[in-house]
């Protein structure tokens, strides 16, 4: 008892004097701008990140497989939630089956516009609200889009969802306002500009799909079309909203929470006062491949061409070969970007590195529901333009020819991307919620015994059935006037 008294009787009277002598201690460190080295934060902070610290306990988790569960609303919204794999953020998505070739010749550009200003919202918040929350929770929040979607994305750590999914909900579906709507108008008049000087590439794919597909669904311009920006008032907006937004086109998807049906509840007192669909909704004009060419001559000294053919949807049983063939064909300039996966693809090996006169060339590799394209795109010297144009044709035909080794390999490869792809929770997400609107199901996890599966067989008979159809050829720089024409690089093409 008397040694517990003197104890405390110690303790109570050298307290004072010992916080007493840090404050001093501290004051004097700080006039010479010194570090207490005793300092725990200090050591922390200093310390050997090759050695453990002492006297931490390391906890181990092991990564868990995703476990997927799918909820449809009363009103017909489709919500998916994968459950938490490895503790991280919580990764939240609404996907709209609403894309470009939804858009008509007065709506033309309406997702663009919608892009340009998604953060803009009035009816519960506004942009300075909805961007200082992103920034507060640490996160991210972006939308894409292109010829048969919209995606709006986030991702937060996990007492931040309500707040974050019910700003998600107003950005992607709260009806456009006057001044988000006049705000994008002045945005979309100088980025047309700047694309026609910096040529990003949008223009020479719009082009491709107008030519392929016909100035109506998958061949609208997924940037809208050049003058068309300026008539997209609010009221046009909100129209094609109307038109094409409805349960049945919403999907909400979560990975990383650790309760579905809290998820549900939550998406529900959000997004259940919107009505049920009546009838089917709106329905899609199916794609109808035409095939074609387009040319643009100009002064310059380089010269680049695009030849598609028709290719096969989604839902395909020659998917997963055309994959192969991407992977097969490649991308001449990836091994540029340090990843040293276009150094054996064709278009680096048999193009890039055989002619001086290839500047680069890649795979056409494009999938919907219902349509598709496939061929090859290059960039050369317009002085051996046909030079360019007869080697491109002859490596497409080459397709049909692959060795064991090269099978095995671009098979590899392209079981690497995707496996590296739905190795990002974020990714996997958003993979898993198409999988559900074009399936019905989470169906990823097949893709890599679904590329396995190819036989050089397969790839003889799908490169055979693509080149068959009609070629859409279009061309742009110098000595575009002495390439053959259509019919001339059709009978190219055949065998």
């Amino acid at each position: 008892m008397f040694s517990k008294f003197s104890k405390t009787l110690a303790k109570s009277t050298f307290a004072p004097n010992k916080a007493r002598f840090t404050s001093i201690k501290k004051s004097i460190l700080e006039v010479f701008n010194r570090q207490d080295l005793a300092d725990p934060h200090y050591q922390i902070a200093t310390f050997n990140p090759l050695y453990p610290l002492e006297n931490l306990k390391v906890q181990y988790r092991q990564q868990q497989p995703a476990n997927y569960e799918i909820t449809k609303l009363k009103n017909g919204i489709t919500v998916l939630t994968e459950s938490q794999v490895f503790p991280n953020v919580v990764d939240m998505g609404i996907l709209l089956d609403v894309g470009t070739r939804d858009e008509t010749h007065e709506t033309s550009g309406a997702l663009h516009s919608i892009k340009q200003t998604y953060y803009k919202t009035v009816l519960n918040t506004n942009e300075t609200v909805n961007y200082g929350m992103v920034q507060m929770s640490g996160g991210e929040f972006e939308m894409d889009y292109d010829q048969e979607s919209t995606y709006f994305k986030a991702h937060c750590l996990s007492h931040d969802v309500v707040d974050i999914f019910n700003m998600m909900a107003d950005c992607a579906l709260e009806p456009r306002s006057v001044v988000a709507a006049n705000a994008a108008m002045e945005k979309m008049h100088y980025q047309h500009e700047l694309e026609a000087q910096l040529k990003t590439g949008h223009l020479v794919n719009d082009i491709l799909f107008q030519t392929a597909f016909g100035n109506h669904g998958l061949g609208m311009p997924l940037h809208g079309s050049t003058h068309n920006y300026k008539y997209l008032h609010a009221h046009v907006l909100q129209k094609f909203q109307l038109e094409n937004i409805n349960p049945n086109r919403i999907f909400v998807a979560a990975a990383g929470v650790e309760n579905h049906q809290e998820f549900v509840d939550l998406v529900e007192s959000k997004l259940s006062f919107i009505p049920s669909a009546q009838g089917s909704g709106p329905q899609r004009e199916a794609a109808q491949y035409l095939g074609g060419e387009n040319r643009n001559q100009t002064d310059e000294n380089t010269i680049t061409f695009a030849l598609a053919f028709r290719s096969a949807p989604w839902a395909s049983k020659d998917i997963f070969a055309l994959q192969v063939l991407n992977a097969l064909l490649g991308n001449s300039q990836n091994f540029a970007a340090g990843l040293g996966r276009g150094v054996h693809s064709r278009a680096s090996t048999n193009l890039l590195s055989k002619h001086s006169f290839v500047d680069s060339a890649h795979t056409i590799n494009f999938n919907f529901s219902d349509a598709g394209l496939f061929g090859i795109s290059a960039t050369g010297s317009a002085s051996h333009a046909n030079e360019l144009l007869q080697v491109s044709i002859g490596e497409l035909k080459n397709l049909t020819n692959i060795s064991k080794e090269e099978l095995q390999r671009a098979k590899n490869l392209a079981k690497s991307n995707v496996l590296s792809a739905l190795e990002r929770q974020k990714d996997r997400l958003e993979e898993a919620v198409k999988n559900v609107k074009i399936f019905g199901k989470v169906a990823y996890d097949q893709y890599a015994d679904q590329i396995e599966s190819v036989t050089a067989d397969q790839i003889s008979s799908v490169v055979g059935a693509i080149l068959s159809s009609r070629p859409t050829f279009i061309a742009e720089g110098g000595e575009v006037a002495s390439l053959p024409s259509l019919d001339r690089i059709e009978n190219l093409v055949k065998p």
